[in-house]
């Protein structure tokens, strides 16, 4: 596996990139680094060129103290790369940057793995958008340790975590937030958002496109990734059962054939 940090406009992003063959980029979402991927590291580096990367503000890359783009900070790492018919798989956030990156740059994506997507121009509902705020109150009352492990115990958050039956997954999960480099090191209002929003562009992407929804997520979120579904002409969407915001964590192996025979059929292999 060979690892490099790719100096960028403002700052730099960590990167990863694991065999050959047609590439593969995973985006990762909130609270969460490349590391959340680990799971899928070995059965797709058997087949592709696997790409993983800290977003700006997490992990290894760089923290924003200015506006930024992570449709620019993405553009950038594929040039560095030289990568061309991408297959990009987004998680949560990393949904909706994997989203409008198709819509800015079209030509270089083969094919899009949606996976519990979130979608700029979908406004969150207030009580989410709330318990997101309390994270950074936290933050400054009680300090970042103490703020992580109010958010891990927070019963709101609850379909964001594996259940305690599964073990491993919670274990790994837990692991990746409580790295404090993944939690609120930076004001969302930095990050750019592309407009006009996708939300209202998605008749505009005509790649084949999966969906995965896992049934044991927020309501809202489950509502958003059938939206997507019906608005995405060349789309098809799977629910993986007894999994939760996360479900390549909880249920990796069902993930990892479930994303591999899709792309086989979109004949990326």
């Amino acid at each position: 596996m060979k690892e490099g940090m790719l100096n960028i406009e403002g700052g730099q992003l960590f990167y990863t990139v694991s065999g050959e063959g047609e590439p593969i980029v995973l985006i990762h979402g909130n609270f969460n680094d490349h590391q959340i991927w680990n799971g899928q590291v070995d059965f797709f580096s058997a087949h592709y060129k696997l790409v993983r990367y800290d977003l700006r503000g997490y992990g290894l890359s760089s923290t924003p103290n200015a506006t930024f783009s992570n449709i620019d900070d993405l553009k950038a790492l594929i040039d560095s790369l030289k990568l061309r018919n991408i297959a990009l798989v987004g998680s949560s956030m990393g949904g909706g940057i994997a989203t409008d990156f198709t819509l800015t740059y079209p030509h270089l994506v083969k094919t899009l793995i949606l996976v519990a997507p979130s979608i700029n121009g979908n406004p969150y509902p207030m009580k989410l958008l709330w318990h997101g705020i309390k994270n950074f109150i936290h933050l400054r009352l009680k300090g970042r340790k103490k703020a992580i492990e109010s958010f891990i115990v927070n019963p709101f958050w609850s379909y964001f975590f594996p259940p305690l039956r599964k073990v491993e997954a919670r274990t790994q999960l837990i692991d990746n937030v409580r790295n404090p480099n993944n939690f609120c090191r930076f004001s969302p209002s930095l990050s750019a958002a592309v407009k006009p929003y996708a939300f209202n562009r998605l008749h505009e992407i005509n790649i084949p496109t999966l969906i995965i929804i896992p049934d044991q997520d927020h309501s809202f979120n489950i509502e958003t990734a059938k939206t997507l579904h019906k608005r995405i002409e060349l789309s098809s969407k799977i629910t993986m059962h007894g999994c939760g915001h996360l479900p390549f964590i909880e249920a990796p192996h069902e993930f990892n054939q479930t994303v591999f025979d899709f792309l086989s059929k979109s004949s990326l292999t």
